[in-house]
């Protein structure tokens, strides 16, 4: 009796714990994609900030060298046209009335204090991900530019800016509000984190930076 009583509590311990670990690696699972991508969400933060401090100074990106060193400072990442992962850098300001009467003849305009962009550069996979504040052209995809692999370009004409929709930096002042005339620089990464997916648990398998100057 004593052995068939010991028998049914080691079977229903291994069928506890074989109950448990499942739920054990999830868990761990979880723990370990998220916490990677922590890390990696660091890294862009780092990216990001590099590049728009060198947007903001005048570093012109559609050119090839300038556009060299962005995929060098994302290293591992890869800015590639066919990769998981894009920078994107923004040109944005507010448009006043002295803009509007250059571009239209008048001192109002459709876009008259709102942010405008005044120019857009991609880098890397631009089907991959947009910005979620627009992107500046009548299509919505960028131009490639002259000369350079993997490089997106376009800059905004004063009439777009003072009349197209597409121009303005859709929701900007929720996230800084700029003073009129003011001009903002602003450096955005995404990648896709394809190995670091488990479906269902996981979530979105992709990870975003930006950094404003």
């Amino acid at each position: 009796m004593r052995r068939a009583t010991r028998r049914k509590q080691l079977g229903a311990t291994i069928i506890e714990f074989t109950l448990s670990l499942q739920v054990l690696i999830l868990l761990l699972t979880g723990t370990y994609v998220f916490g990677f991508r922590l890390v990696q969400a660091q890294q862009l933060f780092q990216i990001t900030r590099d590049l728009a401090h060198m947007y903001s100074r005048g570093v012109d990106f559609t050119a090839a060298g300038a556009a060299t060193d962005a995929q060098i400072i994302a290293g591992q990442f890869g800015l590639t046209s066919t990769g998981t992962s894009v920078v994107i850098l923004s040109t944005i300001t507010i448009e006043t009335a002295a803009d509007c009467l250059s571009a239209t003849g008048l001192a109002i305009c459709p876009n008259l204090n709102l942010p405008v962009f005044v120019q857009q550069v991609v880098i890397g996979n631009q089907g991959s991900y947009a910005s979620p504040f627009g992107t500046p052209t009548a299509t919505g995809v960028l131009p490639a530019t002259s000369g350079v692999p993997n490089d997106y370009s376009t800059t905004v004409s004063a009439t777009a800016q003072a009349n197209s929709t597409w121009a303005v930096a859709k929701n900007f002042n929720s996230v800084l509000a700029l003073s009129s005339g003011a001009t903002t620089y602003m450096a955005e990464m995404h990648i896709v984190t394809v190995g670091l997916n488990v479906p269902g648990l996981t979530g979105a398998p992709d990870v975003y930076a930006r950094a404003i100057f």
